[in-house]
């Protein structure tokens, strides 16, 4: 039923992308260009750097306390990752076979979902074919907006007035062209050079915090030259492995981007406290020390940690969709209920999470290890086996954590000498906190 009115929800769509368009032309000057993210109060800086006296590296103990946690999820989501299908015969066969064919249906259609193995079900088909859609035509949304604010992809990078008009008119035509799926590898080389042009003019930062605008250009390049007369309502499996690549990649970054430009992310949170609220950095955060006396330092790490694991559990496949659907709630929050259109770029990480979650041909890069620990498991070597998966486990985990915390720390220790005001650590015996 649903493919039926696809057309139509097609073309309602392509008329709602029109109308956002114009609105978003008229109240563009309702809006601020940036975000507020100046700091109310300093920071405690001895979370960020490496002056801890006591503690392991020299990084405050709740940054370790929620880095353990954070390597917990990535060891649990891994090693679960190697066992999924034992898992899943087992809640088949053993616990939702009681339920009768209805239930175990339903079950194998929740499992497939949740493990990245294909979907069956009627409704799935229509999903994958509207995030395609939304995925390739929304940057034009994003074009308009940066063109109409006097700045480039993203409305937090003005433009220079000298070249402001032809890179005005430059985006213009590009989601003209994006609209109509005209040139897509065209349009891709065009978003990869602005990519490198914003690298150059404004930093690593700022190429770091553009990085998400990479995914919707990998696909373009990878579309064919007669894309205007074909349909795309799919993602093929080499696509969407350079997708997930660097989407997954660019939330690592943004993650330790985060810990390193720490006063520009709780200065947002200053400006905007309910950016805080978030479920799954309120559970890194929950039980710290200093939770209380430092909500912000401690959110920020969490904040900034909970992308890096996202990040890197998308970057090699393993519960895509489960992290893309995290992420993409976060994302949406922050778009829809906390900045507004401001935040608009969003869209581009939403939308190519939305491709990751309805897609069929996911995969994984932990897919050799897997066979060589299958290998193992068929020839009798319990031991290799078993060495295999937990050593892939932990030394995954810390490799992608440690090195990083330490050098991100070691960055501000060195390049940051300045202290914010501070509070001592609040401790059991401890009635209140005192000023250092």
């Amino acid at each position: 039923m649903i493919r039926r009115f696809l057309p139509r929800l097609r073309a309602l769509y392509a008329g709602l992308c029109v109308l956002a368009a114009v609105w978003i032309t008229n109240t563009a000057l309702a809006h601020e260009r940036f975000i507020p993210h100046r700091l109310k109060n300093p920071l405690c800086l001895d979370f960020f750097k490496q002056t801890n006296e006591g503690a392991p590296l020299g990084i405050h103990w709740d940054t370790w306390n929620i880095t353990a946690r954070v390597f917990l999820i990535i060891c649990a989501s891994i090693l679960i990752w190697f066992l999924r299908q034992p898992i899943e015969e087992f809640l088949l066969r053993r616990v939702f076979s009681r339920g009768g064919a209805t239930v175990q249906r339903i079950a194998h259609g929740v499992t497939s979902f949740l493990t990245d193995k294909p979907v069956r079900a009627t409704w799935f088909r229509p999903m994958r074919e509207f995030a395609v859609q939304f995925f390739m035509r929304s940057p034009a949304l994003v074009l308009m907006f940066s063109a109409t604010n006097d700045s480039l992809v993203m409305p937090s990078f003005p433009l220079d007035p000298s070249t402001a008009g032809f890179l005005k008119a430059v985006q213009a035509v590009l989601a003209i062209l994006i609209l109509a799926q005209a040139l897509l590898p065209l349009v891709g080389t065009a978003i990869i050079a602005t990519w490198f042009y914003m690298a150059a003019k404004w930093g690593l930062m700022v190429s770091i915090d553009a990085a998400p605008v990479l995914t919707v250009a990998v696909v373009y390049l990878t579309s064919p030259w007669q894309s205007h007369r074909i349909a795309i309502t799919n993602i093929n499996r080499e696509q969407m492995v350079w997708l997930r690549r660097v989407l997954g990649i660019g939330f690592c970054a943004l993650g330790w981007l985060k810990l390193y430009n720490h006063d520009l992310t709780a200065g947002v949170a200053d400006n905007f406290e309910s950016v805080m609220g978030d479920p799954l950095v309120q559970m890194l955060k929950f039980g710290t020390v200093n939770a209380d006396a430092h909500p912000r330092e401690t959110w920020v790490i969490a904040f900034g940690l909970a992308e890096i694991m996202s990040g890197f559990l998308l970057t090699i496949g393993v519960f895509s969709r489960f992290w893309a659907m995290t992420m993409t709630f976060v994302f949406a929050k922050l778009m829809i209920l906390d900045f507004g259109f401001e935040e608009i770029p969003h869209i581009y990480p939403i939308s190519a999470m939305l491709c990751v979650i309805f897609n069929n041909d996911l995969s994984s890069e932990l897919d050799v290890v897997e066979a060589v620990e299958e290998e193992a498991g068929a020839t009798g070597r319990a031991y290799k086996q078993t060495a295999v998966i937990w050593g892939a486990t932990v030394g995954v985990a810390f490799l992608v954590l440690v090195p990083g915390l330490w050098v991100v720390t070691r960055i501000v220790t060195n390049e940051r000498p300045e202290r914010g005001v501070c509070l001592v650590e609040a401790t059991a015996d401890a009635s209140e906190g005192v000023r250092r």
